[in-house]
């Protein structure tokens, strides 16, 4: 009679280490291939082109390596520095608006006393469900000079009609309001979360001595959201220097170059110009080093303030 192994089984952890990786590891994989895939792959290529005369157009096919001279012809041309310029208005206006008007917003919404709470919620939630596409695609409709409806009710009583989209001092100013119109939402949503998240015990006790709503607000509430305000423009910032989506439904960078981004210059360099790849793939490393930046700088914006709360 043979004798049976009364040798309890390895736990579930370190039997999984016994047959090679870890388990937690080897739930990683998927996730590692994934990012080599989509991110490490194409940005690995992008770099490479951007070394060298890479042309869609011709029949020279070769790619000889050019060094850092596709990033000096890209970063010394007049249209870099245009569209540099429209890249910073456009990003300072739509964040600064866009968390000043979110946050005063996400405040009102948060008053103990405010009726028709969940309706405004709603209201100020519908922007957020539309995507960039149906939102530039339902503005040129109501900015439309002719067939628009914002210049029939300006018609209605009595103003003249503009040209929003196509005068070149109201484009830009048009696409920040269009911008802040559908990007603001997000941010109520993020401010509102954090005010529901602040402590009450603060706010309670200055009430009780008898602090106004504005002291309250400047001395209590902005100091704890200080962190999240940061966060929030770290976010916006960061897509808004991208921004391309909006400018190509709404303007094509017009008129002239009036509203013409880094990104939307970069799109029209490599895909519906030149067809220069290699100086479009230098244009958008430039790019992304803006980004990794301005990401740097506003962490370390975000450490200073939680270790000021």
């Amino acid at each position: 009679m043979t004798e049976t192994s009364t040798t309890p089984p390895l736990p579930y952890h370190l039997a999984g280490r016994t047959r090679g990786l870890p388990f937690r590891w080897r739930l990683l994989i998927p996730v590692i291939v994934a990012l080599i895939v989509v991110d490490a792959f194409p940005l690995t290529y992008a770099f490479v082109a951007s070394l060298q005369r890479f042309l869609l157009s011709g029949t020279d096919l070769s790619r000889p390596f050019t060094g850092l001279q596709n990033y000096l012809d890209f970063a010394s041309t007049a249209e870099f520095a245009k569209a540099a310029w429209n890249t910073v208005v456009l990003s300072a206006s739509v964040v600064t608006l866009e968390i000043a008007i979110g946050f005063a917003l996400a405040y009102l919404l948060a008053l103990r006393d405010l009726r028709f709470r969940n309706l405004y919620f709603l209201v100020f939630m519908i922007p957020l469900l539309l995507s960039p596409v149906a939102v530039g695609l339902s503005w040129r409709l109501i900015l439309h000079p002719d067939l628009g409806i914002l210049n029939w009710v300006l018609g209605l009583v009595g103003l003249p009609k503009f040209a929003w989209l196509g005068d070149v001092d109201l484009a830009m100013p048009t696409v920040i309001a269009v911008d802040v119109w559908h990007e603001t939402s997000a941010l109520i949503l993020i401010f509102y979360a954090g005010l529901q998240a602040l402590p009450h015990e603060p706010i309670e006790a200055a009430r009780v001595d008898g602090a106004s709503g504005r002291q309250i607000l400047r001395h209590i509430v902005l100091p704890l959201m200080a962190p999240i305000i940061v966060v929030a423009v770290l976010i916006r910032l960061v897509s808004a220097v991208k921004t391309y989506d909006l400018i190509y439904i709404l303007t094509r960078g017009g008129p002239g170059t009036a509203t013409e981004t880094v990104s939307f210059l970069i799109w029209r360099t490599g895909l519906a110009g030149p067809l220069d790849v290699g100086k479009a793939a230098a244009g958008s490393i430039v790019l992304l080093l803006v980004i990794v930046v301005l990401t740097y700088f506003l962490l370390r914006a975000t450490d200073r303030a939680a270790a000021m709360e």
